[in-house]
């Protein structure tokens, strides 16, 4: 099974500060909130925009102008995949001597997966590798980019009249909103046989009454359906030769045209894609921003929750029976460069635990730290899961009481001939079964109830951070850390 599996990930669960279960691999470490966040507590920032085929970067502006495509780089009509250049020559006439034939080069589209060309449509080769290729013109396109500018003037009107206040306490009638949108004037020139409605007479209030150019926004005419034409007889006799008529996902993928047949599918412009950055909703501090450049796979700050949680593995399991008690054993493994204690809590020890948190953050008047730091007036947006129980465990296990030291990372550990360095700390042989490095295999036991066994408990573990506040005169800060974490531990099988 690989490693990246989804049932092996999903095997060793830790709950989120929202509710959420989650593998440690897609939960994020705030350092100023001390706390888990998963997809659902952080926010989500585009950063930049690039083309995943050339590699080239593009601002925000830019990118919507050209709505979220690259301009040099194209993707397959027939099968999706990125068509490839291809070059070849062709035999045409000097234009010295029109009785003498030389080579000459030219381009062509081509897909490498399932051998799709640019020839097959009739759409002519180029002269250069970059040249500009073809395109079909939407008939639509100047109507939908009129409304677009329209609709655009109004909302920006809108806003400028709720900043305002202008309609507050008031409710709006259909006069008004017809008088808003224009809908009253344009009937009206429209029953007196005039011209479209222009932007100089009668739209008040655009801010582009200047530039004189005929608006049009009046509703598309209807048509009656009676007077439509059925479909043609030749679908329900003629056999359809599947071969040569388009699927859903090529229609789909080409809207404005929507091609009948695969000899009208033109080559579709590559999506953009873009490089996020995630920050905290509670404090909105950054936890993932990677770099700009979009070659890089690196990372400016990156706190993943396996840099700074304690990782829990699956290690060993006994055969298991119902009724009977079992053990496993567990490997605890500490990321970080800091030495810290382990302790083992019952979920029941974790809800007082919280309950004494909540308690004592009242009674310092300590609400208001949750607000955001960045900006004061926003509150926190975290709202926690009601659906994600407690009570899902099918198993009891028995924890032990004594703590278990975890030592630092050290990535020359390997070469060290030594032992591990316990920092005066006395390891229980019942608890502890190995050590290597900053490694603990730790032995529990289980009682199972039912045929599918899963185990949920805390781990409370001492936290160093190395974020250096403005209160404490930079000194470092030891803060316990308690985290649920739900263990699959497999199914037994019934004879």
């Amino acid at each position: 099974m690989s490693p990246f599996d989804k049932e092996l990930l999903e095997r060793v669960l830790y709950r989120c500060s929202c509710g959420s279960r989650k593998p440690i691999s897609s939960l994020y470490f705030c350092r100023h909130c001390l706390d888990l966040r998963c997809g659902f507590c952080v926010s989500h920032e585009v950063d930049s925009h690039y083309c995943p085929n050339c590699m080239e970067n593009m601002p925000s502006a830019e990118a919507r102008l050209k709505k979220n495509r690259c301009a040099n780089c194209f993707d397959c009509p027939h099968c999706g995949h990125t068509l490839s250049t291809r070059a070849s020559s062709v035999s045409v006439p000097s234009p010295d001597d029109p009785t003498k034939h030389i080579a000459k080069k030219v381009y062509y589209l081509a897909c490498a997966f399932c051998r799709w060309t640019s020839r097959e449509i009739g759409l002519p080769d180029q002269t250069v590798a970059s040249g500009a290729w073809p395109e079909q013109n939407n008939p639509a396109s100047e109507r939908i980019a009129t409304l677009q500018e329209h609709y655009r003037t109004i909302a920006q009107r809108e806003k400028m009249e709720k900043e305002s206040r202008r309609f507050l306490g008031r409710k709006l009638s259909y006069l008004h909103l017809s008088d808003k949108y224009g809908l009253s004037s344009v009937a009206a020139r429209k029953r007196s046989g005039l011209s479209s409605l222009a932007l100089g007479g009668g739209l008040a209030g655009t801010g582009r009454e200047d530039m004189g150019r005929p608006l049009d926004i009046a509703p598309a005419t209807a048509v009656n359906l009676n007077e439509i034409n059925d479909l043609p007889t030749e679908l329900l006799t003629d056999p359809i030769d599947l071969y040569n008529v388009t699927s859903l996902e090529q229609r789909f993928a080409q809207l404005e045209f929507q091609p009948e047949s695969v000899d009208n599918i033109y080559p579709t412009h590559k999506h953009l894609m873009i490089k996020r950055s995630q920050r905290c909703r509670r404090c909105e501090h950054n936890l993932s921003k990677p770099e700009y450049n979009p070659t890089s796979i690196k990372f400016k700050i990156q706190l993943a929750a396996y840099y700074h949680v304690p990782e829990l593995v699956i290690f060993k399991i006994d055969p298991m029976q119902i009724g009977t008690t079992s053990k496993f054993i567990i490997k605890v493994v500490n990321p970080t460069n800091s030495g810290s204690v382990l302790t083992f809590l019952t979920l029941q020890q974790y809800q007082a635990v919280r309950e004494e948190e909540d308690r004592n953050r009242k009674d310092k008047g300590e609400e208001d730290k949750n607000v955001s730091a960045i900006n004061p007036l926003r509150q926190p947006s975290i709202v926690e899961a009601t659906d994600q129980r407690m009570d899902i465990a099918t198993a009891r296990v028995e924890l032990p009481t004594s703590k278990v030291y975890l030592p630092p990372r050290d990535d020359a550990a390997e070469f060290d001939e030594g032992g591990v360095d316990l920092a005066g700390h006395v390891d229980d042989r019942d608890v502890v079964m190995w050590r290597k490095s900053n490694k603990v295999g730790v032995q529990l036991k289980v009682h199972p109830e039912q045929a599918e066994v899963l185990v949920g408990f805390a781990i409370q573990y001492e936290y160093t951070n190395t974020i250096f506040a403005h209160d404490s005169k930079k000194e470092v800060r030891t803060a316990n850390i308690t985290v649920p974490v739900f263990l699959k531990l497999g199914t037994i099988q019934q004879n």
